[in-house]
């Protein structure tokens, strides 16, 4: 999309506050606190069913590099999320755990903690941006595809850093036809989901970006019956949103002022 001139930016900027408010439901949000050793503190705004969170450990000594029977290191993860300085809120996402994309979903905890970010500086995901297009606004308009990606800097933070995630073994053992192909992780049933949005966090297991730092964040649950399950084919499901997060995930798809932000990541503790 290209971008607007900075006069006409500083306009929109400015008014940001009420049209982001038309869409946050409840209070408005305090500050983001911006160090992480206050994230712990901060339990009423961004506590989830009374977990709180937690960025874990900054030194590679802790970071599993080799994920093995399905186990995972965390079953929570946290993104807070901002618009041109201003915060929308916090998405929170359950893991399945055992997963069955064990490798994939490890290297997205470890780059929400940013446990390799001592010795590689773009092993997290705190500054990144989320694609923002006509594609990615719900503006009633049928260019909206039911997701949101972020592409990451092309840095792991399991095994070596610059190298695709492959994990054949898995895949092969969690693939799920629907029409038009195949993805891989729990199917999805929106029978068995009462109260549940069916969002789904993903990640690229076939095609560009696969086995990268890239990931989506995909409405299948309020998707049109024609695109359902069609949305997740090449991908890999790892978890689902949090349905008190889903008023955050509306607000960064029909806000039109800049691509949502990730300003803060890390893991909830139970």
């Amino acid at each position: 999309m290209p971008k607007a001139s900075s006069s006409f930016s500083l306009v929109i900027i400015a008014s940001l506050p009420s049209v982001l408010e038309a869409f946050v439901v409840g209070p408005t949000p305090t500050r983001f606190l911006s160090n992480q050793q206050n994230h712990s503190s901060d339990k009423r705004r961004f506590s989830v069913s009374g977990l709180e969170a937690s960025n874990g450990p900054s030194s590679t000594d802790d970071v599993k590099e080799e994920v093995s029977e399905n186990v995972i290191s965390a079953d929570l993860i946290y993104m807070d999320i901002e618009v041109a300085g201003n915060e929308l809120g916090r998405l929170v996402f359950q893991l399945t755990s055992p997963s069955p994309l064990p490798r994939h979903a490890e290297n997205v905890i470890q780059l929400c903690k940013g446990s390799r970010r001592g010795i590689d500086p773009k092993a997290h995901y705190v500054g990144c941006e989320f694609d923002y297009s006509p594609a990615s606004i719900e503006d009633g308009m049928g260019r909206y595809r039911w997701g949101h990606q972020l592409r990451g800097r092309g840095r792991n933070a399991i095994g070596k850093a610059d190298e695709a995630i492959v994990d054949v073994a898995s895949q092969s053992q969690c693939a799920n036809s629907c029409f038009g192909g195949q993805y891989y992780g729990v199917p999805y049933n929106n029978s068995e989901n009462d109260g549940d949005p069916g969002v789904f966090l993903t990640v690229p297991v076939l095609g560009p970006g696969h086995g990268s730092s890239k990931f989506s964040i995909v409405r299948v649950g309020e998707s049109p019956k024609e695109w359902g399950e069609s949305l997740l084919i090449n991908s890999g499901v790892i978890g689902r949103l949090s349905p008190e997060s889903l008023p955050v995930l509306h607000a960064m798809a029909r806000q039109r002022v800049g691509p949502p932000t990730i300003v803060a990541a890390g893991v909830l503790d139970n």
